[in-house]
């Protein structure tokens, strides 16, 4: 698969990042089985893949990293106890007290017309608060979508994005392994006892290849993986409460 080809249909950097290239590992293995069939290559492949690639192929890759991603999102944040921006707005989960009562007072010059709960309100009303919270932090996201003003936070986003997308697509991701290891084992198998043909080094790295990306994907595919680049994203985006309340609250002052 040429890959060069791939991007040119996707200019958009997240795109490619958090939901193009998830895709592109589940099939990985799929190539490699491709490879073992086919030594010379398929014939009309390349051709077959341009018109793929003109018929929205790529986007297809895309789509269905994000889809899947975003479906199984839900679960992980019920996992996790809540959305990471969520946790790290809420009193009782707090791990630094005086940095939250700088961020909420900082929040509350930017969301104006919103009331962050306090930690009685916060206590006696958890789903409520939570909803503030999550309203806060769309109107902050909105606030900080220049990716070259917020570059730091725009990778971290792409970080999360692929990890999520990567780990929706994990029952894929195992499927084509298993079939690319079977296959190969077994056209490994048939060609050993054919008396006029031998196994190919190839064919033993294709079969390697896709044994370890199913290790991968089983044991280093996980919702603590993706929680990792998440929880980072979290505190790099609540890191520009700061930065853009102090400006709020220069400005009124100055007013």
């Amino acid at each position: 698969m040429d890959l060069q080809k791939m991007l040119v249909y996707i200019p958009d950097e997240y795109t490619r990042k958090a939901r193009l290239y998830p895709g592109l590992i589940v099939t990985l293995p799929l190539i490699l089985l491709a490879a073992a069939l086919f030594p010379g290559g398929i014939p009309g492949g390349k051709v077959l893949l341009s018109l793929f690639m003109l018929c929205g192929g790529s986007m297809l890759f895309a789509q269905v990293g994000r889809d899947l991603g975003k479906r199984k999102e839900p679960w992980l944040f019920d996992l996790w106890g809540g959305k990471p921006t969520t946790r790290m707005l809420r009193h009782r989960d707090a791990s630094n007290t005086e940095q939250l009562s700088v961020r909420h007072k900082a929040l509350a010059h930017l969301c104006t017309g919103v009331q962050i709960p306090t930690a009685e309100e916060e206590r006696l009303d958890s789903i409520r608060a939570d909803k503030v919270y999550e309203t806060c932090v769309a109107m902050l996201i909105e606030r900080t979508r220049d990716k070259e003003k917020f570059r730091l936070l725009f990778e971290e986003n792409c970080n999360y994005g692929f990890r999520r997308n990567l780990w929706g697509m994990k029952p894929l991701g195992i499927t084509a392994c298993v079939l690319s290891l079977c296959v190969i084992v077994i056209l490994g198998l048939s060609t050993s006892f054919a008396a006029d043909r031998q196994v190919t080094a190839d064919l033993y790295v294709y079969g390697i290849m896709s044994a370890i990306m199913l290790l991968m994907w089983i044991r280093w595919i996980t919702p603590q993986w993706v929680r990792v680049p998440g929880d980072a994203y979290a505190e790099r985006l609540l890191g520009t409460i700061e930065v853009l309340g102090g400006h709020t609250v220069h400005r009124d002052r100055i007013e």
